[in-house]
């Protein structure tokens, strides 16, 4: 009996010696398993027993923190990637697929580095909540990248609004979703973590507020864009209703660039602009030609500015009518503009199209307003 008591008492202290726990008091080794030399079972995370606190106003904090990363991403990050491709392509509408990839790239790394180093994000910082491991730190880069992954699931605007995460916060008992579980984290209140370093909570506010302003310049142009892209262009007509020009919404009648004008527009927000002259054939030899007229209004133009560089000339066809293309660069008032002109002959008129921007712009401009001359019309013809 003596014996198999021993033997059991043995066992008992190298199953204890496994946690690092002895039958000697001093010689307990530190551990979640000691406490004053005795065993006992493993203690949860603080952090878990804190998030067991929580009603339902954390899950209300976080939707709240999701909807303003949401809307950070997708105008803010997304119309900065939007139009920083459309400035490296140089063209109207860049490579959708392109910008679909960084997207979702800046996307992913946006919620792993900030989630996993600060425990915030833009959301979080404002709703006062943060990702935190089981003793109150920033997660990480492991666990973050776990909690990320899982997120392309959980809160999936595309997956039933981001549902499995909103179920899970409500039900588990430590407002986890799934990712959290999976990467043992936890959302808490910022409040109940103590005060945060001064240093700390200031440079990344910094950051936040910075941010933000980006977010919101380039969500304002992301949002113009997709307005362009759906409100119906108006039609601007010449001051004796015979012909007319289309044009984006956010184009409109400004009378005052050139008087003599019969069609005058700009987009004041690009800084570009558009005129038509017309003159009737009665006022020249009948004996003009589209190629003479081109020639006069050329040297004309040229006469008016310094450091003229005139380009190369194209014929090309305008709705059906016999048109003349060039450019023409160069300084008005010290400033650098690039002209966009084209001569077009009518039944009964000739027409200069005159189109400009500041000379760095062009590249950018000049589709869309080619493209407002290319539906230059006779009325007659609508």
């Amino acid at each position: 009996m003596l014996y198999l008591t021993g033997i059991k008492l043995t066992t008992e202290v190298y199953h204890l010696e496994e946690h690092g726990v002895t039958n000697n008091p001093s010689t307990v080794a530190p551990g979640p398993y000691a406490t004053n030399g005795g065993y006992h079972r493993r203690e949860p995370d603080r952090m878990a027993v804190l998030s067991e606190t929580y009603g339902a106003s954390i899950f209300f904090r976080r939707w709240a923190a999701w909807m303003v990363d949401f809307i950070l991403i997708v105008f803010g990050y997304g119309g900065l990637v939007y139009f920083t491709a459309k400035k490296v392509s140089e063209a109207e509408t860049p490579n959708m697929g392109l910008v679909v990839m960084l997207f979702l790239i800046g996307s992913f790394c946006y919620y792993l580095l900030l989630e996993g180093l600060t425990g915030y994000t833009l959301g979080k910082f404002v709703l006062r909540i943060q990702v935190v491991n089981g003793e109150g730190r920033p997660p990480g880069i492991v666990k973050s990248l776990i909690r990320t992954l899982i997120q392309l699931v959980d809160t999936n605007p595309l997956f039933f609004l981001g549902l499995p995460a909103g179920l899970c916060v409500l039900v588990t008992p430590r407002k986890q979703r799934i990712g959290d579980m999976a990467a043992s984290t936890y959302v808490v209140k910022v409040r109940d973590l103590g005060k945060a370093g001064r240093k700390k909570t200031g440079i990344f506010a910094g950051a936040i507020i910075l941010m933000t302003i980006i977010s919101i310049v380039f969500a304002v142009f992301l949002i113009s864009t997709l307005i362009t892209q759906i409100v119906k262009p108006e039609v601007f007509t010449s001051k004796d209703s015979q012909f007319a020009v289309t044009a984006p919404w956010n184009w409109s009648r400004d009378n005052m660039i050139n008087e003599e004008a019969d069609i005058s527009i700009k987009n004041e927000l690009t800084e570009r602009y558009l005129i038509v002259l017309s003159e009737p054939k009665s006022d020249f030899d009948s004996s003009m030609t589209l190629q003479e007229y081109k020639g006069i209004i050329e040297e004309h133009l040229v006469s008016g500015i310094t450091d003229s560089e005139l380009g190369i000339a194209s014929d090309l066809v305008v709705n059906g009518y016999p048109a003349i293309e060039f450019t023409l660069k160069g300084e008005v008032d010290g400033t650098p503009i690039m002209y966009n002109v084209t001569t077009i002959e009518t039944p009964s008129h000739y027409h200069q199209v005159l189109a400009w921007t500041y000379a760095s712009r062009y590249s950018r401009a000049q589709q869309e307003l080619r493209k407002i001359r290319d539906s230059f019309r006779e009325m007659n013809m609508l």
